[in-house]
């Protein structure tokens, strides 16, 4: 089922209790107006219901985030009614059977005919303005791959190029794995709970060093929720750990266990289980993530240089504090 009859389904079942809209109104308001055609508050509704689930609402969001989503909301609902307006100026829309369907499909979420025409009631909706909103997204759906995702297809050369030129960018750091053991101190513990609780971890340092599985005594000790991997944290770059946890690691050698490391979440045994050098990344290792990061920036450039020349033919009228284009 499309993403946009599934929201519609969870606003209608939440309609009478929506901060936007009451089951009580006889006429929708409007909240804008694109080229003439009239845009309105339930409608806005599913907008929000795309951005946050009205369940959130009732969570403690303050006012001035509420405002800030309903306007993302009215700005998201004015550009599909544009993409919409681009796209049947081109010749794209949905054809009559395919918008029954649609409608159909959204009935079909609900336990009978009557309670869909219930809740189309309550959320301000009619069968033909509900057909309408779903083949909004849908046309603006499509308009968005026509305009943006099919014309943002980057080339191997291009990719090539973007490495070759900008090489020094493309490298790895020092790389460390490592396993370790955390025995949790509270921050309000006084000095002789601390110094009990360094006495085990230097017990268990005894432990590990005599021999006993690095990986079984984490899972039997550690306060850590890596003791479910053996201890075991993956590979990280210096300078994403703990000052003292990142100055041990830096100066241990593959296979030494060391311990106990005094930091603000307590004591600490590691051992580290490899250390790979820092090194260019390979034109194969990284083309890629280039090639995403590329595509993402073209689609960018797309949608914006196509949203301008839309709004900057349009006539758009708000009915409701503006939000920023």
């Amino acid at each position: 089922m499309r993403m946009v009859g599934r929201c519609l389904f969870v606003v209608f079942v939440l309609a009478a209790s929506s901060v936007w809209a009451s089951a009580s109104e006889v006429k929708v308001p409007r909240v804008a107006s694109v080229n003439g055609v009239d845009l309105y508050l339930n409608e806005l509704n599913q907008e929000v219901q795309l951005i946050a689930p009205m369940e959130s609402f009732h969570g403690g969001m303050s006012a001035e985030k509420i405002s800030e989503i309903r306007q993302k909301a009215l700005n998201a609902l004015v550009d599909k009614e544009l993409q919409y307006q681009d796209g049947l100026r081109k010749g794209v829309k949905l054809d009559e059977d395919t918008l029954e369907q649609e409608v159909r499909l959204v009935e079909s979420r609900f336990p009978s005919e009557a309670k869909f025409r219930k809740a189309l009631d309550a959320s301000g909706f009619t069968e033909k303005s509900l057909g309408r909103y779903l083949e909004r997204n849908d046309v603006s759906e499509m308009m968005h791959k026509r305009e943006v995702d099919d014309k943002a297809a980057v080339s191997d050369a291009e990719v090539l190029e973007q490495y070759t030129d900008n090489s020094k960018k493309y490298f790895e750091p020092v790389r460390y794995r490592a396993s370790m053991i955390l025995i949790k101190v509270d921050p309000s513990s006084n000095d002789k709970q601390k110094a009990t609780l360094r006495e085990k971890a230097l017990e268990l340092l005894k432990k590990v060093q005599g021999g006993a599985d690095f990986a079984q005594v984490a899972e039997n000790e550690s306060d850590d929720m890596s003791r479910i991997k053996g201890g075991d944290i993956g590979y990280f770059h210096a300078g994403t750990t703990e000052p003292e946890f990142d100055k041990a690691v830096k100066s241990m050698k593959v296979g030494e266990i060391r311990g106990p490391i005094d930091t603000i979440y307590g004591f600490y045994l590691i051992k580290l289980t490899d250390k790979q050098d820092a090194h260019q990344l390979s034109f194969d290792e990284i083309k890629d993530k280039i090639r995403t990061k590329m595509v993402e920036a073209r689609k960018k450039q797309l949608f914006e240089r196509w949203m301008k020349q839309l709004k900057g033919s349009a006539k758009i009228v708000y009915y409701m504090k503006k939000a920023t284009p």
